[in-house]
């Protein structure tokens, strides 16, 4: 695995993030984005944020940041609040991802793990939470965008 190769995986994460963001805001009620749903954190708008917030921390973490807590869903009012967010993070994990080399995928962490793995695992994480978002509409009757790796590859996405 190389930088390189996490970049990519990166801009598959963000297309994917930006994908169904746009695909909820543009199919979805506000009273529909914060509906309360069992699904993991409650709503796809709690989804989004998780989503972000899980991101940020992870890269301040990988930045030797200090942790900061979750953002709280209740603080968004409206989906512009989120997103001017989460461009906000979003740039942030760029200029880290930008300064990337190879031999810092190999450097530990914490608790035994390697900065790649991390990487790795906040990628996995949002696409386990674009699919629980996934689950959410198809319950109100739409049809998600999809996520999968290789449509993305295969430039169908």
């Amino acid at each position: 695995m190389t930088a390189d190769h996490i970049r990519h995986l990166y801009e598959y994460h963000f297309t994917l993030n930006r994908k169904f963001w746009h695909f909820c805001i543009e199919n979805l009620t506000w009273k529909q984005l914060i509906g309360l749903d069992k699904i993991s954190v409650g709503s796809v708008r709690n989804q989004f944020v998780h989503i972000m917030s899980v991101d940020e921390r992870w890269f301040r973490g990988l930045r030797g940041m200090p942790d900061i807590d979750f953002h709280n869903p209740e603080n968004f009012g409206e989906p512009k609040e989120i997103r001017l967010q989460w461009d906000l993070v979003e740039a942030e994990m760029r200029v880290y991802l930008d300064g990337l080399t190879d031999r810092d995928l190999e450097n530990q962490f914490q608790d035994n793990m390697k900065v790649w793995q991390v990487l790795t695992h906040v990628v996995n994480h949002g696409t386990a939470h674009r699919a629980q978002i996934g689950a959410r509409l198809r319950h109100l009757g739409l049809k998600p965008p999809p996520q999968d790796y290789i449509l993305y590859i295969l430039g169908k996405l």
